[in-house]
């Protein structure tokens, strides 16, 4: 699978799967050094707004972005608004679906890292993939929702554009490049070893696009 940052306007090249043009929710409005993931919290006006004026003047690479289908998003209110501007700029359907949404952090969600504490981190980082931060949600478990997702939106066969999280770009970066073009889909073991390889991944910085794009048919 190929993987590209810029959302090109077409192919002309018959391909063995749809486009999936990932786009990072722009900044949120909260203060730094408060854990946040499931957390609904807006996007920062000035920077949602600067977004959409470079939309507006063609200034995102690829634009006019032909072919797409459909804008899903993640509920949070910082993908939402996004999403919302953007079908109603491309005259696309909308579909909200929380399986798009971030990492739940449960009883962390909102608190400093200082009130959290060292031993709860540490706890976290000697077992990154199966310990579940706040009794929220573990990074096993969100890789496996994510990767149900787009196995779903992979039969509809619908070039879209997603509007979501930093932590579920980094998932669908490894999973894309690791998925089989035919045949079945990778084991458990293989989802582990992809939830491993997401953590060391760097998304795209806020409002950042990532294309993902298969591989020409043969």
């Amino acid at each position: 699978m190929a993987m590209s940052n810029n959302p090109r306007t077409g192919s002309a090249v018959p391909s063995q799967g749809p486009r999936l043009l990932l786009i990072r929710h722009t900044a949120p409005e909260i203060a730094p050094g408060l854990c946040y993931g499931r957390l609904d919290i807006p996007a920062r006006p000035q920077e949602l707004d600067a977004w959409l004026a470079d939309w507006d003047s063609g200034r995102h690479p690829g634009q006019p972005w032909a072919g797409y289908r459909q804008v899903l998003s993640s509920p949070a209110q910082r993908c939402r608004t996004l999403a919302i501007a953007l079908a109603q700029r491309l005259g696309l359907p909308l579909h909200i679906d929380p399986a798009w949404q971030e990492m739940d952090f449960g009883a962390w969600e909102g608190q400093s890292w200082d009130a959290i504490g060292q031993p709860a981190i540490d706890a976290w980082a000697a077992d990154p993939l199966d310990f579940a931060p706040g009794d929220g949600e573990s990074a096993c478990a969100m890789a496996q929702r994510v990767v149900a997702a787009y196995a779903a939106w992979r039969l509809q066969g619908q070039d879209t554009i997603l509007v979501t999280h930093g932590g579920v770009i980094r998932l669908l970066q490894v999973w894309h490049a690791v998925l089989p073009a035919n045949g079945p889909a990778p084991d458990q073991a293989a989802l582990q070893s992809a939830c491993r390889q997401a953590l060391d991944q760097a998304p795209p910085p806020c409002g950042g696009l990532l294309l993902l794009e298969p591989s020409p048919a043969p």
